[in-house]
């Protein structure tokens, strides 16, 4: 049988969790003083220690997604997503193949957003900087409505609230405080929601052993349950679910552990925080911040999915009607110290990736690609402009994410799929290979944009991989077959070489 939360141990958990809330508006709206122009408020460039880098960008890489998705995704088909333990080598590879040159990049010119770098590094293409703009803001928002959408659940399955009005309360305070504050706020506040998702870490993998015995018992009870019915739902278990794959296509969980490792080299939230790095020698210690912290985070993401599959299949709780649930069934089961910091670290991953993407997504749509139509606006009217777009993103975003019935794994993979599409051949292509050419990186971008609208209607692609598979592999063949094709003839400048030689 399930535990039963009792109405004291919700209002705990609430003020917990509205705690949180109130810190993170607290700190994000102090936050402001430090925002003494539009640089700081669009990208924080040079501003912070590696500690916050560090801790910021776990926070804005493991997301909602991690914690409530992934466990999910643990529970539905078993060991499918054991290898994502890997992903906590994500952040310190993509700071030690890009930072310093991203960093110097700062040095070169004036740096506040992503497209200031395709600025910097393809000599002002318009095309490019609208294009790239115009696929992060698609990709932004999507990953956007993932984080909404675990948070929502969060107080709807604690609170039994409406999702709509659980959004609001959480990411309209969210929102309020990123538009006074900008990315310094931002930065802020995701050093300190991932601060309370390493602590939380610690009680939660301590609560898996404790109520399971670790790994030898859940491969014996998993293995052995077969079918488990109970509330109209049953739960098939097999020994297969234990095995290197799970009950899962081996391609299609290569391709759910390539996008978030891989992919995590050229994605906003890194990116971003590279530029924002005070020192550049500070780089390794940053990525050193990053793996530790992640480390305990990436094995919170998966520990809980097999803790509720071996609790199901005991009979000690109730098969899930949806998969998601799984890592708040493991907090009702083990009880009010769990559960107070299980709650705060979701809440902590979903509001951390938030704000992260929705400062991009505001900033492409206010700055970059007006910049990119050849629009100026004074500071002061850019800035207000910034503020209305962010808040006005925020608050569809919202709505998007409760309306739309996929679940936050499937939201946050599409995301982050499509933004790889405009990663890759702008920044990791770009910056490592000198030959990639304007119109090489024009025409890939055109065509990742074509076909990611294209996916959205609903074409199939051939073979079991998800399809923002095929669609960065024919954007990669793009960038580097239209450079050879179409090569530049001008030459870079000297400072920009030198950025992309370290």
């Amino acid at each position: 049988m399930s535990y039963e939360i009792s109405d004291f141990h919700r209002i705990l958990i609430l003020i917990f969790s509205l705690g949180l809330i109130g810190v993170s508006f607290w700190v994000g709206f102090v936050a402001r003083k430090r925002v003494t122009s539009a640089q700081a408020f669009y990208g924080s460039t040079a501003m912070f220690g590696p500690i916050t880098i560090g801790l910021s960008t776990m926070s804005g890489i493991v997301s909602a997604f991690a914690l409530v998705g992934v466990n999910g995704l643990v529970y539905a088909n078993g060991n499918s997503m054991g290898l994502w333990m890997m992903t906590a080598c994500a952040g310190p590879v993509s700071f030690l193949i890009l930072a310093k040159k991203v960093r110097a990049m700062a040095e070169v010119g004036e740096v506040s957003s992503l497209g200031d770098i395709t600025d910097l590094r393809f000599d002002g293409s318009r095309l490019i900087k609208a294009m790239m703009s115009l696929i992060l803001l698609l990709g932004c928002v999507a990953y956007l409505a993932s984080q909404i959408k675990a948070g929502s659940e969060l107080l709807a399955h604690l609170m039994g609230w409406n999702e709509l009005i659980s959004g609001f309360i959480i990411f309209g305070i969210l929102t309020l405080y990123m538009v006074f504050s900008g990315e310094v706020g931002g930065i802020m506040t995701q050093t300190f929601q991932g601060l309370v998702m390493v602590i939380a870490g610690f009680i939660i993998i301590g609560s898996f052993f404790f109520v399971t015995g670790g790994f030898g018992p859940i491969v014996e009870s998993v293995s052995s349950a077969g079918p488990v019915t109970a509330g109209g739902i049953t739960k098939e278990f097999s020994p297969n679910m234990m095995n290197a794959w799970g009950t899962s296509a081996p391609g299609l969980i290569f391709a759910w552990i390539f996008i978030p490792i891989v992919g995590t080299v050229g994605q906003p939230q890194c990116i971003a925080r590279m530029y924002a790095l005070k020192d550049p020698t500070d780089v390794p210690k940053s990525a050193f911040y990053n793996c530790l912290s992640h480390v305990v985070v990436a094995t919170v993401s998966i520990v809980v999915g097999f803790a509720v599959m071996h609790l199901v299949a005991t009979g000690k709780v109730a098969p899930l009607a949806r998969s998601d649930q799984a890592i708040f069934v493991f907090a009702d089961y083990c009880g009010i110290t769990t559960q107070l910091f299980v709650y705060a670290a979701v809440l902590a991953a979903a509001m951390s990736s938030a704000s992260m993407y929705l400062s991009v997504a505001s900033t492409a749509v206010s700055r970059d690609i007006p910049a990119s139509l050849g629009l100026r606006m004074q500071p002061e009217t850019q800035l207000l402009f910034s503020r209305v777009i962010m808040f006005i993103i925020g608050v569809v975003a919202i709505f998007f994410s409760v309306s739309n019935p996929q679940g936050v794994a499937i939201i946050g993979t599409f995301g982050w799929g499509t933004l790889m599409t405009a990663t890759f051949p702008t920044f990791i292509i770009g910056l490592l290979w000198r030959k990639a050419s304007r119109r090489g990186v024009s025409a890939a971008l055109a065509v990742a944009l074509v076909l990611n609208l294209l996916s959205l209607t609903g074409l199939k692609w051939p073979g079991t991989l998800p399809w923002y598979v095929n669609v960065i592999a024919i954007t990669l063949l793009v960038t580097v077959g239209g450079s050879y094709l179409w090569p530049d003839t001008k030459k870079p400048d000297e400072k920009l070489e030198l950025a992309m030689d370290l």
